[in-house]
C-alpha cells in the first residue's frame, strides 16, 4: 500500500473504491474503522464498523447529528486497535444532518487525531454530489489519494 502513516488523504473515485480500499486493508491486516452509511453487514476481517443512520438503536450504528460519537468512537479505536486506518465514505449524510461547517471540523479532528498517533485518514467524497466548498476545503487540507491504493499486493495480481 502506499499510504503514508500521519497522513489523510481524499478519494474523490466512484463509491466502490472505499468498498475496494477496506478489503487491501483487511488483506494487508492493518487494523480500520469504517465509518459508512452504506447497509453493510460486517466489515471485512479486521476492521470494524459504524454504519451512520438516523434509525436508531441498531448495534453498531451512529446518529449523523451526533458527530462527537463518531470522534470518540474513533479515538477509543486508535486506544485499543493502535495506529491503523480510519475511512470515512459518508459525508453527504453527516453534511444533510449536521452542517457544512461543522462536518468541515469533524473531519479536521479527525485528521489532527490521526496525525497525532501517526494512523491514515482516508476519507471518501464524490465531487458531483458533495457540496463544492467542502470538495474545495477538503483538497486543500487533505492529500489526493492514490489509485494504486486499491490495488491488490503484487503477489495477488501475479497469475500462475
Amino acid at each position: 500500500m502506499s499510504l503514508k502513516r500521519g497522513l489523510g488523504y481524499l478519494a474523490t473515485d466512484p463509491e466502490d473504491t472505499a468498498v475496494s480500499f477496506v478489503r487491501v486493508l483487511a488483506e494487508a491486516h492493518t487494523p480500520f474503522l469504517w465509518i459508512t452509511s452504506r447497509a453493510v453487514s460486517a466489515p471485512p476481517d479486521g476492521g470494524d464498523l459504524i454504519r451512520v443512520t438516523t434509525l436508531a438503536g441498531a448495534m453498531g450504528t451512529a446518529d449523523p447529528r451526533r458527530l462527537q460519537d463518531l470522534r470518540t468512537a474513533a479515538t477509543t479505536f486508535f486506544d485499543e486497535r493502535g495506529p491503523g486506518a480510519l475511512v470515512v465514505d459518508c459525508l453527504d449524510p453527516l453534511v444533510v444532518h449536521s452542517g457544512v461547517e461543522r462536518v468541515l471540523r469533524f473531519v479536521d479532528d479527525l485528521h489532527e487525531e490521526t496525525a497525532m498517533r501517526n494512523a491514515i485518514l482516508v476519507v471518501f467524497a464524490d465531487p458531483r454530489g458533495t457540496n463544492p466548498r467542502m470538495i474545495a476545503w477538503l483538497e486543500r487540507e487533505l492529500d489526493p489519494f492514490p489509485r494504486t491504493a486499491t490495488a491488490p499486493p503484487v503477489e495477488q495480481r501475479v497469475v500462475a
